[in-house]
């Protein structure tokens, strides 16, 4: 018979049995290939970051650098501005002042010629005021039907071969310097926007006018979009239309002078 030990001996045997069951070499931790991803990896990401702030630094040397370049152009450009605002209001205070000048010596003299107040009505200077027709016309709801610049250009210029002596669109006197064009997708008259309907008043024999333009290539061109791309236009005759002066600013001749001798 063997000897059974007590049950305190038996414990402390097993305990012992299960500290010294692995090896002690099990313990040491062994650096592995997931172990050297991991370290690569970190060696990596912290050259990609030394890598981006060397690049920030970079981006803020040059632009502490380019920053007094680009402020002198500005300060240059502003300065070429102030300059010309200066250059355009002395010329604005000239024109001003000849004008002034040219109405005080009209006023003064007896009798005007009524071929210089002819030129006055023809030019725009003056207010207008007789019969003629007004012209209301709109764009049609097709891309053919769009009213642009160039055919309120065409237009007028149309009304002008049928005989009118006076013209205005949208309140606007058309005159020898006034400008219609489209700048930023809107018509404008002497760089004022208009918008549609447009109403287009013109001064001179109503009846002839109607006439006469309805027989150019004008008039038949805008019969056909009226007809084919509905667009509006509508002529109604008038005793009593008034048109009014150009602006002063377009009728100033700074630089232009009249020949003398013939005038061919």
């Amino acid at each position: 018979m063997t000897d059974q030990g007590t049950p305190e001996q038996e414990g402390g045997l097993l305990e012992k049995i299960a500290d010294t069951a692995l090896d002690d070499d099990y313990y040491v931790v062994r650096a592995g290939p997931y172990e050297q991803s991991r370290e690569f990896n970190t060696v990596l990401t912290g050259l990609v970051l030394a890598v981006f702030a060397l690049l920030v630094a970079i981006a803020a040397i040059q632009t502490r650098t380019d920053r007094p370049a680009t402020e002198r152009e500005r300060e240059t450009l502003i300065n070429d501005v102030d300059s010309r605002k200066t250059l355009l209001a002395g010329r604005q205070a000239t024109a001003d002042r000849l004008r002034e000048q040219v109405e005080e010596l009209t006023s003064s003299v007896v009798g005007i010629d009524s071929s210089f107040e002819e030129l006055r009505l023809i030019s725009g200077d003056r207010a207008a005021r007789g019969p003629g027709i007004r012209v209301r016309t709109s764009s049609g709801p097709t891309p053919e039907g769009v009213i642009s610049d160039r055919d309120l250009q065409t237009l007028v210029n149309g009304f002008w071969y049928a005989g009118a002596e006076a013209v205005s669109v949208n309140g606007k006197r058309i005159g020898p310097l006034t400008s219609i064009r489209t700048a930023g997708g809107v018509i404008k008259i002497n760089y004022q926007p208009i918008g549609e309907p447009f109403e287009i008043l013109v001064l001179g024999d109503p009846e002839a006018l109607e006439d006469r333009f309805s027989q150019t290539a004008v008039g038949r061109d805008w019969e056909q979009r009226r007809n084919g791309a509905g667009v509006r236009f509508d002529v109604t005759r008038s005793d009593d239309l008034t048109v009014k002066a150009a602006p002063k600013d377009r009728l100033t001749i700074l630089h232009a002078e009249a020949t003398k001798g013939d005038d061919s």
